[in-house]
Formats: structure tokens, C-alpha cells, sequence
């Protein structure tokens, strides 16, 4: 019936198909046609009622859960020394919203049996629907006992009670106990409303059927091609949109439900279809957008929803490249080589980046800022995997030389590629920054500006990659060091400490233990202004490396301070 009447409602065609059958036995269709009314009145109940409310209660059970895992939370952070104040503040509030959402829920779910009542078609219809309205109630008013309660505790938790608050704990359990009871009790009553009425509708279809069978004798030849016509146009696309449904469960988004009616049938296929649609396109500019921020932060903004320009200040570690004498070698390529020649080099320098769950914050030409903290990584960790992602930079390098003649087109006089790391912990604000048209997600604060000075620090004293004391403390365990000097940065009170990363923990060969130490201890030697001690220990250090370049530097002060 849908490809020979594709305009017309499906309730229509059913009513069409039964009134046809009046030319045959008037009587005996009349019985039919008012089963069938019937049917349709149980099917409308629980479609536009008693399902809806179903799912209402079922969705308060959801956000009370998650009230009380938000609840928990709060209960969690006071027992933790010190209490983390805006943790518990922000569990507070996600408590509250769940709270909202539990009472919008019941009164809709109230609304709904009050609508329910005055549309009921049949008495047991209105005795059930009548019976609704009152349970809800009560679930609204063990909803609020439970929230009240909840607030309590916490105000005695502020308060520093913590021995009452644990007495009203249990209490509280009770409480919870009988939300869930009268919830239970609620979803119990409306499935029994559900089976009833779904029995009752059988029963009716049951009973037209054998009024149906009267007609058999008399309407073979007309009842078996509706029969077909009505499996036919109601069965075939009802599989099909199940078979779009599994291709989609199977991760299929190329799925595309054909469109053969404008009746119910056909408005929900074309929903079906409009759905993936949107659903590629958000599939599609996650993806694209991947490619410009990172999908972890795409992912954070998501979950925000309404709280995308919430920022927060916690300890980071900061990590700012460059190609050293980039301009010159820029000089020797054509506009399309230098793109190529960029495009390899950042996607080489981000892969160590990404791998240690950095996040890059952007690219400056051939500059890469990136951070690690918290959601990230841990909040011990973030220095550790810093350093481990500046130490395979150089690996990188290494790879992009070997391709340097493609991407040149010359093989002889190739320049090398050098780079200098500069790595800073500090306390810096994350968040998504920018105007009301555009945003990005980045990190501001002094460690950001000193991570940059340091990686110029680097030509200074001919080394590769330069790091705070603060990153050097909590990445100790994990990577090898010297000390180099100490540097005024970024305004800084007083002078910072710079050491120079070596290698991994337990990595650094003998020669550069040895040549460390020897100039730590020539170190020691010049800030006490002993100068000859320190330039022994600094001539040591070029006679175990030749091209050290800390040591050259400090052994032409000495000998400025000598004159």
C-alpha cells in the first residue's frame, strides 16, 4: 500500500482496507473496524503516554545516580588532606544541575499523566492514568528529602563536623533506599500498565481476527492481495531501516535508507536519512578539525558543552623548538620545496610530541610550541615526557636529513638541519582563549615566554636543549643533566637556574659522565672566583670533547675576568 499511495497516512490505509470491506458484510465490519479502533486507542496510550513517562522516570533514576556519584565525590575530596576546594565546588555545582534535571524530569513526567487523564479513551485507561499522578508526587518530595539531606552533610562538612555529617550519611542511605523504592514501584506500575494494555490489544486484534475469518470465504481473492500489500508497504521498509540501523551499529555512515512514502513510515526514514547526514558532517569537520587541534582538547570542548570558556591555572611544562639558521636555508628552496620541506619537519617533530601525549599549541613557521599537564598527563609526569619528546627530536632530525635530497632536489652541499629546545614548568592558565568568532585552546604564563628564551639561550652556549631547575627537579629520576648557568628570564626577581639536557636516566656515556661532572665542578670553581681551579676544569672538559661549547664559553669570561 505505501508504493500505490505514498502520500497517505498509514493509519488511513488501515482504515481504508477496513472500511473496503463494509461492501461484503456491514455488519461484521463494523465489529472489526471497532476492534481495530480500540487497538489503536491501546497503541496511542502507550505510545504517547505511558512510554514517555516510562522513559522519564527511567532518566530521573539516571541523573539521581549521577547526583550521587557527584555527592560521593564531595564526600571524597573532604576525606582527602588538604580538601581541594574548587574540585569540591565544581562537584557541587554538577550536583545541582543533576538536581534541576531530576525536577524538570518528574514535573514533565506530572504534566504528562495530568494530559494523560483528561485524553484517556477508556476508564481502566483513566483509573491507571489517575493512579500515575499521585506516585509522582511522592517521588518528587523523597527526591527533595534526598537532595536536602545531601546539602547538610556537605554544609557539615564546611563546617569541619565531620563526626555528625557521618551519622547523617547513614540516614542519607536510607533515603536513597526509598527514592529507589518509589522510583522502582513507579516503573513497576507503568510496565504493568504497559503489559495490560499491550494484552488488551492483542486480545482486540485477536477477536477482529476471528471476525475476519467470516469473511475469508466471501474475500479470499480480495483479503490475500491487501494482506500482501499491506506486509509488503509496511514490513519491507520497517527492514530496511533496520538494516540501516546495524549497518550503523557496525560503524557503516555511508548508509542511505530509500524514501518510497510520505506517510509514517516514510517521514521516519527520511529522519533516519537527515540524521546521518549530520552525523557525517560532524564526523567529517571532527576530523578536519583534528587536524588543526588536537583531538583530545576537541574531545574536552565537547564534553564542556555549555562550560567551553571555562579555564584553570595548574603547574605545566612548556616546550618551544626552532630550526637554528632557518633563513638561510629557507634562501636556497622554492616556495613549494620550503612548504615541503616545513611540512616534513613539523609532522617528523610532532610524532615524539603526540606519542608522549603532548599537546602542540601551535606552529610558528618552522617554530613548535607544545605542553604537557593535566587532563592530559599526570600531574608528575608532565616534566618526565617533555624531556623524553625534546630527546627524540633529534632521532627525528635524523630521519628528515636522509630525506633532505628529495626534498631539496640536489644531493651535494646539503645544509644541516640543527634545532634548539628550550623546556620551562611553571603555573600557567589553560583555556579556550580568543574572540566571540574565534577561539583556541592554548596556555598563558611567564614559563610559556621563558621556555622561548631559553631555546635562544641555546646559540648562546652551542647547546641543543636547555630546561628549567623546576623541570629538571620533577623529571630527575628519568633523564641526565649539567648545570650551565644561571640566566635572568622573563623579568624574573632573581636569576634562574639552566641546566642542559644530556639523555634518558642511566643513558649517558662515560666520556659525557665524566666531561659533566668535570664541568659542574669547574662551575663551582668560577662562582667562587676561583679562576684558575675553574679554567683547569673547563680546559679538562675540551680535552674530553673537543667542541664543547659551555666550556669554550666560560673559559673566555675567565679570561676576561684576568685581564
Amino acid at each position: 500500500m505505501t508504493r500505490f499511495f505514498p502520500t497517505v497516512p498509514i493509519g488511513v490505509k488501515i482504515f481504508g482496507i477496513a472500511t473496503s470491506m463494509l461492501t461484503f458484510l456491514m455488519g461484521v465490519a463494523y465489529v472489526n473496524n471497532d476492534r481495530i479502533a480500540q487497538v489503536n486507542d491501546e497503541l496511542t496510550d502507550i505510545a504517547e503516554y505511558i512510554t514517555p513517562v516510562t522513559e522519564q522516570v527511567a532518566r530521573v533514576n539516571v541523573h539521581v545516580l549521577e547526583q550521587q556519584l557527584h555527592f560521593e565525590r564531595v564526600l571524597r575530596f573532604y576525606e582527602t588532606e588538604p580538601v581541594d576546594l574548587e574540585q569540591v565546588e565544581q562537584e557541587l555545582v554538577n550536583f545541582e544541575q543533576r538536581s534541576r534535571l531530576v525536577d524538570q524530569e518528574i514535573e514533565q513526567a506530572i504534566a504528562l499523566s495530568q494530559e494523560a487523564v483528561e485524553a484517556a479513551r477508556t476508564t481502566r485507561n483513566l483509573i491507571e492514568f489517575a493512579r500515575l499522578e499521585p506516585l509522582l508526587e511522592i517521588l518528587e518530595k523523597e527526591h527533595q528529602k534526598l537532595h536536602d539531606r545531601s546539602i547538610v552533610i556537605v554544609k557539615l562538612l564546611q563546617a569541619g563536623k565531620r563526626e555528625e555529617a557521618q551519622l547523617l550519611e547513614e540516614q542519607l542511605e536510607q533515603y536513597e533506599q526509598d527514592f529507589e523504592q518509589y522510583s522502582q514501584d513507579i516503573l513497576f506500575e507503568l510496565g504493568g500498565f504497559t503489559q495490560s494494555s499491550t494484552i488488551i490489544a492483542e486480545e482486540q486484534e485477536q477477536e477482529a481476527i476471528k471476525v475476519s475469518w467470516l469473511l475469508a470465504q466471501i474475500a479470499t481473492g480480495i483479503g490475500i492481495p491487501f494482506a500482501f500489500l499491506i506486509t509488503l508497504g509496511l514490513i519491507t521498509p520497517v527492514r530496511k531501516l533496520i538494516r540501516g540501523t546495524q549497518e550503523v551499529e557496525q560503524g557503516n555512515l555511508e548508509v542511505q535508507v530509500a524514501v518510497n512514502s510520505k506517510d509514517e513510515i516514510g517521514i521516519l526514514a527520511d529522519s533516519f536519512n537527515t540524521m546521518l547526514d549530520e552525523v557525517r558532517q560532524k564526523e567529517h569537520i571532527k576530523a578536519t578539525f583534528g587536524q588543526y587541534v588536537d583531538p583530545r582538547i576537541v574531545e574536552t570542548l565537547i564534553e564542556q558543552q555549555g562550560n567551553a570558556d571555562t579555564s584553570h591555572k595548574q603547574v605545566m611544562t612548556v616546550f618551544f623548538s626552532d630550526i637554528a639558521g632557518f633563513s638561510s636555508i629557507s634562501e636556497m628552496l622554492t616556495p613549494v620545496g620550503l612548504v615541503n620541506l616545513i611540512n616534513q619537519y613539523l609532522t617528523l617533530a610532532s610524532e615524539p610530541i603526540t606519542q608522549h601525549n603532548g599537546v602542540i599549541d601551535q606552529f610558528i613557521g618552522d617554530a613548535v610550541t607544545a605542553f604537557w599537564g593535566p587532563p592530559f598527563v599526570g600531574e608528575t609526569d608532565h616534566a618526565k615526557l617533555a624531556c623524553f619528546a625534546a630527546l627524540e627530536q633529534f632521532a627525528q632530525l635524523a630521519k628528515l636529513q636522509r630525506m633532505m635530497p628529495d626534498i631539496m632536489g640536489f644531493r651535494k652541499g646539503l645544509p644541516e638541519i640543527k634545532v634548539r629546545i628550550g623546556l620551562a614548568t611553571g603555573e600557567l592558565v589553560a583555556g579556550n582563549i580568543g574572540s566571540e568568532e574565534s577561539k583556541s585552546y592554548t596556555v598563558m604564563g611567564k614559563a610559556v615566554q621563558i621556555a622561548e628564551e631559553l631555546e635562544s639561550a641555546n646559540k648562546k652556549y652551542g647547546t641543543k636543549i636547555l630546561l628549567t631547575e623546576e623541570t629538571k627537579v620533577l623529571a630527575a629520576d628519568a633523564i641526565e643533566t649539567r648545570e650551565i648557568d644561571l640566566l635572568s628570564l622573563s623579568e624574573q626577581d632573581k636569576p634562574v637556574r639552566v641546566y642542559e639536557l644530556l639523555s634518558y636516566r642511566g643513558e649517558l656515556n662515560p666520556t659525557l659522565a665524566q666531561l659533566r661532572d668535570r664541568f659542574e665542578a669547574g662551575l663551582r670553581e668560577y662562582h667562587q672566583q676561583n679562576w684558575e681551579q675553574a679554567q683547569s676544569h673547563f680546559t679538562a672538559c675540551l680535552s674530553l670533547k673537543a667542541d664543547d661549547e659551555p666550556s669554550k664559553v666560560y673559559l673566555k669570561r675567565i679570561s676576561q675576568e684576568t685581564r
